[in-house]
Formats: structure tokens, C-alpha cells, sequence
């Protein structure tokens, strides 16, 4: 099983050509890491691993997370991100069962891009970027959306075990 560390998400064009971004200090977005090394970031791996070919598909990442900042920006609480979002955007994707409980995993998606996240408590994790290749998630797919939303809930989040692992 995955050891989870969470960065702080705080950048967009990964894994190059890097620029800041500023979110409110009351929303806290973090992306879900393999080790303590930026370079094990899933998403920056995802991003590596599905190597678009398309200008389009690349922009389209960048577009995403550009948009999910901008929306963000407007959030006095996070919750209200799905005020910002239509549910063709927006919306509960899987349900991986962690311990007897059912976690809700949502998806934003733009134009064939798909990015997965959590909701803890309030906070929000992205842990997956795919592009999309079917409608419906795969069998493989879904064990990787799986296996990293039971990382993320390895720890509980109100543990001193889980703090130390916000990088």
C-alpha cells in the first residue's frame, strides 16, 4: 500500500514550466505524493505517464487547473466549489469503500481530461489525472482510483501521523 504525503497545491503547469498560484488561506488543496520528493506527486507522474500528443490535450490540462484555481479564488468555504461548477464538471465519479465507509470520489473534467479528488473534512485532494478513453471507468482505473483514495485515508486526519505527512 501506498505511504501518502500531501503537497500543498500551490503551482500550475507541472511538471515544467511551473507558475504560482495564490488560493485563500481557508481553502486547502493538496495533491497526494508517494514519498516526501516533489517528483512522486501522482499527478505530476499521470501528467508524465499518459504523454499527450495533442497541443490541445496539453492546454486542456493547463486550462483545468487554471480554472479550478479561478473558482477556488471565489470560495469563502470549500464546499461551495460545486456553486461554480455545472454537474457535467463537476461530479461524484466512484465510491471506494475504506474501512466499512464509503468515500466519495469526484472528477472535474475538461474537454478529454479527468481530474479526481476527495473531500476531507476542508480540504480537498487531487490524486488522479487521466485522460478520459470511455465513459464509464475501467476495471484498471478503478483500482488505481482505489488504492490511492485508501492511501489518502490511511491516516486519520486528525492524527498527529497525518499532519506530519502535509508537506
Amino acid at each position: 500500500m501506498i505511504d501518502p504525503y500531501f503537497f500543498r497545491w500551490n503551482q500550475i503547469g507541472f511538471p515544467k514550466n511551473l507558475h504560482g498560484i495564490l488560493l485563500p488561506e481557508n481553502i486547502k488543496v493538496y495533491m497526494l505524493s508517494s514519498s516526501c520528493s516533489k517528483n512522486d506527486i501522482f499527478l505530476y507522474r499521470d501528467r508524465s505517464e499518459f504523454s499527450l500528443s495533442s497541443s490541445r490535450d496539453d492546454a486542456d490540462v493547463i486550462r483545468l487547473f487554471t480554472q479550478l484555481a479561478s473558482k477556488l479564488e471565489q470560495c469563502l468555504i470549500l464546499n461551495e466549489i460545486f456553486d461554480f461548477y455545472d454537474s457535467s464538471e463537476l461530479h461524484r465519479a466512484h465510491t471506494t469503500k475504506v474501512e466499512g465507509k464509503d468515500e466519495q470520489v469526484y472528477r472535474i473534467r475538461k474537454a478529454s481530461i479527468r481530474l479526481y479528488l476527495v473531500f476531507i473534512g476542508d480540504a480537498m485532494v487531487l490524486f488522479r489525472l487521466a485522460p478520459k478513453r470511455k465513459d464509464k471507468i475501467d476495471t484498471s482505473e478503478k483500482m488505481i482510483i482505489d488504492e490511492r483514495v485508501k492511501a489518502i485515508f490511511k491516516y486519520p486526519t486528525e492524527s498527529n501521523d497525518f499532519l506530519v505527512r502535509l508537506l
